[in-house]
């Protein structure tokens, strides 16, 4: 059986289980109150069919309990009081006179109109139902010498038949409709998750592509407008002897080793609390300060870079020992105002523009390989928290002369991080 199956007959399950502890309720109450009309109509047999219903109903209250304990599903609980009902109205056909006949068959219309609205179970049951209370009716009919078989058609016996096919039929129809029913919901509910988890891949997909602030935006309103922020801290790095290296290696043995190491740089980023912006190639382009500005940035930007350069030692150090040839990394953070954001309507990429941008690049370019190099925009905010050497001015392309110092190390100076 598979597990769409269960879970739908469980739901059945439950969905008729109401209706059918409503019906047993009703054979145990009701049943007995119904004698009342016996005492006016059969006043003769009155004893003996109240003694039945007392029965019935005492059956019904136990098959409530067993239902209770466990130990019979909704549809015999129903089952059994329906089937006793039916027995205790085919014996009656025994002892009642032509006269009573139409009251008697309205009695029994009566109860497999009942049914019709209470039970939700399988054909068989319907039909082991009017199997039994034909062959009842038909036994107790015949000892009863006060009736004969066209009276009792006439005097509605041919309607209680044709009314039983149509509450057979009835009763099949609410059932397979209420399977239907049940099976929709639960294809719904399998949709309506699907859709969910789909939703959350594409949001996760979109918010690995884009900043969380962004995102939202994007999200809400369609675009992501672009934003100026005064200060950001922007951080290259490249590789210098890439080019060696990869040369004897496969195209998938060179993703390989770029993933390896541009992960390394992503997870250290993470930590300092900056964004990743791009990979061109071999470099990779990160900032600090964006999507929400912060006043930290500087710092925690040389502190990644810090901590790339002593993860890419490490790194040479690994291919020394392996006797393999090894790439080195130069670094270089600038300082000061970028605009950020998202352009155009395809394959969307958030991206930072501005002079700023342009100098960090150079700063990477004019660096060394091994260390953090900075500029004099970036040194006049850290010089208090790291260890700074001075390297004069340097000649930049298209910049001139520009003042620009390695970071040696943090100096241990206290330092209170902040936020605004």
């Amino acid at each position: 059986m598979t597990a769409s199956k269960l879970i739908w007959e469980e739901d059945l399950e439950k969905s008729s289980e109401k209706y059918h502890i409503y019906g047993a309720w009703i054979a145990i109450i009701f049943d007995p109150v119904f004698g009342i009309t016996d005492y006016f109509n059969i006043p003769h047999a009155f004893s003996q069919i109240m003694s039945l219903r007392i029965g019935v109903s005492i059956i019904a209250a136990l098959a409530l309990l067993a239902h209770r304990r466990k130990f019979i599903n909704s549809k015999m609980l129903i089952f059994i009081p329906f089937l006793l009902i039916s027995l205790q109205n085919a014996y009656t056909f025994s002892v009642i006179e032509v006269d009573d006949f139409s009251g008697h068959s309205l009695n029994y219309l009566a109860l497999f109109i009942g049914a019709g609205m209470f039970v939700l179970w399988n054909w068989y049951y319907s039909l082991a139902i009017i199997v039994t209370s034909i062959l009842a009716t038909c036994y107790f009919f015949q000892m009863n010498t006060l009736l004969n078989t066209e009276e009792a058609l006439v005097n509605g016996g041919l309607l209680l038949l044709v009314v039983t096919v149509f509450m057979f039929m009835l009763i099949e129809t609410r059932y397979r409709l209420t399977i239907s029913n049940i099976k929709f919901k639960l294809a719904l509910l399998e949709a309506n998750d699907a859709l969910t988890e789909e939703k959350s891949q594409s949001d996760k997909l979109l918010r690995n592509i884009l900043p969380d602030e962004v995102a939202d935006e994007l999200k809400t309103t369609g675009k992501a407008s672009a934003k100026h922020y005064p200060k950001v801290s922007v951080l290259f790095t490249d590789f210098k002897g890439f080019t060696v290296r990869s040369a004897s290696m496969t195209p998938e043995e060179v993703i390989e080793e770029l993933n390896k190491c541009f992960s390394a740089f992503d997870a250290i980023i993470e930590k300092y609390n900056l964004e990743k912006i791009k990979t061109i190639g071999d470099a990779y382009m990160c900032a600090g300060g964006l999507p929400l500005a912060n006043d930290s940035n500087p710092i925690d930007a040389i502190r990644a870079g810090l901590a790339m350069q002593e993860y890419m030692t490490a790194y040479k150090n690994e291919c020394i020992a392996k006797g393999e040839p090894f790439y080195e990394c130069r670094l270089g953070i600038n300082t000061g105002e970028v605009v950020a954001g998202v352009v155009g309507t395809k394959k969307f990429a958030y991206d930072i523009w501005g002079d700023t941008v342009n100098t960090a690049s150079r700063a990477e370019s004019s660096g060394a390989v091994g260390l953090v190099n900075i500029t004099e925009t970036t040194y006049e905010l850290v010089k208090d928290i790291f260890t700074c050497e001075y390297r004069g001015d340097i000649e930049v392309k298209g910049k001139g002369l520009m003042k620009m110092y390695f970071v040696l190390g943090e100096n241990g100076a206290g330092y209170a991080k902040k936020t605004s």
